[in-house]
Order: structure tokens, then sequence, then C-alpha cells
């Protein structure tokens, strides 16, 4: 993937204390498990995307593939990708929950847009989620991993590959992540944390790393 500048918007990461990092990561107690939702298709066509629960809502511009979760989710939630190229490239919109897939649409038609919702009624999009706070883990590309993202209060266990884009809704405290690569191979994570469009953490290393809000 070819990821977009934009789309490294907003990040959160977690921690256990309000003042900062306390390393002790890892002693909040499980939220559910999450669902992500998946821009698949022609790799490197362009997109816009809003993704929203019933609290808040974030958009992004950015690149096929993509895969989005948010923490500390509040069902039903949407998602509207809309293809920003004229051509025939595909575009494909997943809602995921564990190995389960929920629901799937696709478009080819040049500036396609695609709409999908799970967990309820019809949904109006939200507004704008204060703070935004987002993660977007921009590799190693296509490799696996699994992240603890917590507040003060709850802990999100994710198992993706990057890229990822993670929103943490109305986080109790300041956030911390802590990412671990599967594999002997793995390489490099590139992460980089937002709050409010403003990058307030960078990191890269491997295979294990902690980003956390300053």
């Amino acid at each position: 993937m070819r990821s977009s500048p934009a789309i490294a918007i907003s990040v959160a990461s977690c921690n256990n204390d309000q003042g900062g990092f306390s390393g002790s990561v890892g002693n909040t107690p499980n939220g559910p498990p999450l669902t992500s939702y998946r821009i698949l298709g022609t790799p490197g066509t362009p997109f816009t995307a809003t993704v929203s629960n019933a609290r808040s809502s974030w958009t992004l511009q950015g690149n096929i593939p993509l895969s989005m979760l948010i923490c500390n989710n509040i069902l039903p939630a949407r998602i509207i990708a809309t293809k920003t190229s004229s051509d025939a490239n595909l575009m494909s919109v997943q809602i995921i929950n564990g190995s389960h897939q929920l629901a799937i649409a696709q478009t080819t038609a040049p500036f396609g847009t695609v709409s999908l919702q799970t967990g309820g009624a019809a949904l109006p999009i939200a507004p704008h989620a204060n703070p935004d706070l987002r993660i977007f883990v921009a590799g190693p590309v296509a490799s696996a991993y699994t992240a603890l993202i917590e507040d003060i209060q709850t802990g999100f266990v994710i198992k993706e590959r990057a890229p990822t884009l993670i929103f943490f809704d109305t986080p109790n405290g300041k956030v911390d992540g802590t990412f671990f690569g599967n594999g002997r191979n793995f390489g490099t994570f590139t992460i980089n944390m937002t709050l409010n469009g403003v990058v307030v953490a960078s990191v890269t290393g491997g295979p294990n790393v902690i980003i956390r809000e300053p």
C-alpha cells in the first residue's frame, strides 16, 4: 500500500497513568472483541472514508488496502467509502468480527461509493470524535501483529496486519499501545500517533514497540 500522509492524521496510544506511561501496560481488564472495517481491492487505489459508531465519527483519506478498528466501540457502526479515482479499480469494503464476515459490498465504478452498517437500526453519522485519537500502523505492510491498546480503564486486544488505522473513542485518561510482531522475520514497526490532527508521537522498531500519548 502507498499510504497517504493524510491517513496518519490522528492517533491515540494508551496508558495506565494519567500523567504518562506507567510501565504497567496490560493491567486493565480486556474490553469486548473489536470489529474491523477493511477496505480492500486494487492496491494503491485512493479513497476517502467516514467511520461512525453511535457516539463518534472519523474521516480519513487513504489508499487500498487499509484496516480500521474502533477501540471503545458503541454499536451500531457504519462505514462509507468513496473512490477518488476515475478508473475501474475494485474497492471492496468488509466488516469483520473475529473470523466472521458480517457484511461486504464493492464497486468498480469511477468515484464509486460503498456504505455498510452493523449492529442495529439505521445509523446517522455521529459528531466528529472529540478528542480524536488515532494510531496508524504503517508497516511492515501485510505482516501480522498483535497489540494491546488501553486507557486507564480498559484494554483492547488487536490482531491485524499493517496498514491499520486505530481509533480510540472517548478515552478515559491517556492511552498507550503495546505492539508485538509475529514471527522471527517480522520486520520493523512504523507507527504514528496523532491527537486532533497533530502528530504527537512516532515510533520505529521491532519486533515489539510501545507508543504513548505524551
